[in-house]
């Protein structure tokens, strides 16, 4: 070999590790979603949110998806998460498994919020600084805090708006789940337990008065066909934050993991953003055609509340039989809920401008 050949192996030789490392070294994240790859969380949120991170540190982490429950669905994200089966969930369902979350389902308590992004921030703020509601998360790193849309009243057309607890006495209401049917009948009315894919039908039919059911969705789930008055009374929700299991959350590199908890707040901001934003969006659509939107007075929620109290007693026994003191997490909440009233969120750039409607 003569000395030109010779030197330019050497160089090829010298630059191959270089040149290897973004392959040997990437890890690649399993992402676990029980949503279709087309839900306007999936779309806007968590694929921009994870492309992101592979921008930031430079294709060293890596995303391999698996939508619409293919790897997971919402009652297994939890144990799915725990045996290593997915190293990241964008929506854990908390919801499925209730009984390994008593103290954080203090957020669930009713009609505490008004708005997903102070609920989100409340949420946020209960892990880091509630020991009983971070040790429910042992296994789970939670990478941001996210709640559902708030389940409001949406009465049927033909039906007098329910504008104080007075006008809800008696009234059938229709309800999917456990919460919707607990509520109902805490406050007076009627419940009815309905599939939500018999709600439609059922509203149709006149079966029942009203339903409770996500606002944000309500006009694409066509629900609007059949009500005209709705109280946006901040009900039921349920929590679904993202989470990567302790396994893959070890195998990130020190960088890595602090550029997560650095993206955490605007995680959090983007999910409830965009949920009050579809909610303010159907609000305004029903408003432009003529129907009646219902919100209650400090002193009209207080009622509601003040009816829901059982619920909050339940709670408290449950944190009792554990020796839990549920008076201190609760007043702990009450405190957050008054700091982040009226919260605005900060958008970040990562964002970009197609979320809103």
């Amino acid at each position: 070999m003569n000395l030109m050949k010779w030197i330019k192996a050497l160089a090829l030789y010298a630059t191959a590790p270089v040149l290897l490392a973004p392959a040997v070294w990437a890890l690649e994240i399993k992402v676990g979603s029980y949503e279709p790859e087309g839900h306007y969380l999936v779309q806007h949120v968590y694929i921009p949110y994870l492309k992101e991170i592979e921008k930031r540190t430079d294709g060293a982490l890596t995303f391999k998806w698996f939508h619409a429950g293919t790897l997971v669905k919402a009652p297994q994200t939890i144990d799915g998460l725990k045996s290593g089966l997915v190293d990241l969930v964008v929506t854990t369902g908390l919801f499925t498994q209730e009984s390994l979350f008593p103290a954080t389902h203090v957020m669930t308590l009713p009609f505490q919020f008004d708005s997903t992004v102070e609920a989100n921030h409340v949420f946020q703020k209960a892990y880091h600084n509630i020991p009983e509601v971070k040790a429910e998360f042992e296994g789970l790193v939670p990478l941001g805090f996210h709640v559902s849309d708030f389940f409001n009243l949406h009465i049927h057309k033909d039906v007098a708006p329910v504008k104080t607890l007075e006008d809800l006495q008696g009234l059938e209401i229709g309800a999917f789940s456990k919460s919707g049917v607990t509520y109902s009948n805490l406050l007076g009315a009627t419940p009815r337990n309905v599939k939500v894919s018999d709600l439609y039908v059922t509203l149709q039919r006149k079966a029942v008065d009203g339903i409770w059911f996500p606002t944000a969705p309500i006009i694409k789930w066509k629900m609007t066909d059949h009500t005209s008055n709705h109280s946006l009374v901040g009900g039921p929700f349920v929590m679904i934050p993202m989470t990567m299991s302790v396994q893959a959350w070890n195998k990130l590199t020190p960088e890595q993991q602090a550029l997560l908890r650095s993206m955490e707040n605007e995680l959090t901001n983007f999910t409830g953003a965009i949920v009050d934003n579809r909610r303010g969006s159907s609000v305004s659509k029903m408003k432009k055609r003529g129907d009646t939107i219902i919100t209650l007075s400090p002193e009209e929620k207080a009622k509601w509340v003040a009816k829901t109290k059982p619920a909050y007693d339940e709670w408290m026994k449950t944190m009792t039989d554990k020796g839990i003191d549920g008076e201190a997490i609760l007043a702990k909440v009450r405190e957050y809920t008054a700091e982040f009233k009226g919260m605005k969120y900060t958008s970040a750039k990562w964002w970009g401008n197609s979320w809103q409607e």
